[in-house]
């Protein structure tokens, strides 16, 4: 073979080369491409309708009247939650004023029972005073005596004290005597300490203090001892209860 004949071979195949790069390169864009359609799919895509949110449908299912409820409603609920919001910030005021109540009544309670003690405890405080003046009588009445040696000026001395005391005691602390000689015996003011056979005082009347008794206005601080009359009786009655034994109390005792 000649020269020329292998350049123009070479030639031909070098020129071959870039149709054969084309035909592979078409080959490669043929597969890109979209594969076409039939008339049945091309109208089931057609009639194919997006996906819808249930958001967006219930959006569209509704009219004018009805979103200008729901507005309604969403304030509504708003106000009401602003409502909840005061309430509940009222409520905690009123919890803490509660809180500050109950202390301040606590220690209430705990300053009136300290008072109520301490008036308690010097409640006969004037009264002992009262009883102390009439001590100081006494002692100057006695005084008085052992110097003078006169028995007329301390028995003066202790009626004058006796006198005094009394009238304290009735027109400070209302405490009167109670001397019911010659009254019907009353267990509720006295004790019977004792009976008698009187001709002078009827069945069950008191006919001596043997103790006095004492009333605070109306209440009865002391009750007097007494002895209280009994009918008379024939000898042979009094013969009898001799041999029975003591004397039967009078009536109510």
């Amino acid at each position: 073979m000649s020269k020329n004949n292998i350049d123009n071979k070479k030639t031909e195949e070098y020129d071959a080369q870039p149709e054969e790069q084309g035909q592979k390169e078409n080959k490669g864009e043929a597969k890109d491409e979209e594969i076409p359609l039939n008339s049945t799919e091309k109208e089931q895509a057609s009639t194919t309708e997006p996906i819808k949110s249930p958001t967006s449908e219930l959006l569209e299912s509704l009219n004018e009247e009805d979103i200008q409820k729901l507005l309604s409603a969403k304030q509504e609920y708003e106000e009401k939650d602003q409502i909840i919001e005061e309430k509940n910030e009222l409520l905690l005021e009123y919890e803490d004023l509660l809180k500050r109540r109950q202390a301040e009544f606590e220690n209430y309670t705990k300053r009136v029972k300290r008072d109520f003690d301490e008036s308690k405890k010097y409640a006969t405080a004037e009264l002992l005073l009262d009883i102390l003046n009439g001590i100081d009588n006494f002692e100057r009445a006695i005084d008085s005596a052992k110097s003078s040696k006169d028995f007329d000026a301390l028995l003066e001395g202790i009626i004058i004290t006796e006198t005094q005391l009394k009238s304290v005691l009735e027109k400070k602390y209302g405490v009167t005597v109670i001397d019911d000689v010659g009254k019907d015996f009353n267990p509720n003011i006295h004790d019977a300490v004792m009976m008698e056979e009187s001709d002078d005082f009827a069945e069950d009347t008191v006919i001596e203090n043997l103790q006095k008794g004492y009333r605070m206005y109306d209440r009865i601080i002391r009750h007097a001892k007494v002895k209280v009359a009994k009918a008379m009786s024939s000898p042979d009655e009094q013969e009898e209860r001799e041999g029975n034994g003591p004397e039967s109390s009078p009536k109510g005792v």
